[in-house]
């Protein structure tokens, strides 16, 4: 796709890259010169602490529950099994 900048060096993308105004792209320039446009989703300082390795780690890890399911077909079954984790607890 061949694109031209105007009088102040811009570009316009094509609506069918499905980039909107407001939107935020990390600009990066390769040592050929070439230049990649990469979309981005800032995240507010606030929620940084979610996206460091370890937190990332942890997260993965407690979505992973290697006990096996426990499949409750009745009401009694269910009732038994709620007074096992009341009383493991």
């Amino acid at each position: 796709m061949l694109i031209q900048t105007d009088a102040r060096r811009r570009i316009t993308l094509p609506p069918s890259l499905g980039i909107q105004p407001g939107d935020a792209i990390d600009l990066e320039i390769l040592e050929d010169g070439r230049i990649i446009l990469i979309p981005v989703e800032a995240v507010p300082k606030h929620q940084m602490w979610a996206w460091t390795a370890e937190s990332k780690q942890a997260i993965v890890a407690s979505l992973t529950d290697s006990r096996p399911s426990i499949e409750a077909k009745t009401p009694e079954q269910v009732d038994t099994i709620s007074k096992k984790w009341a009383d493991a607890g």
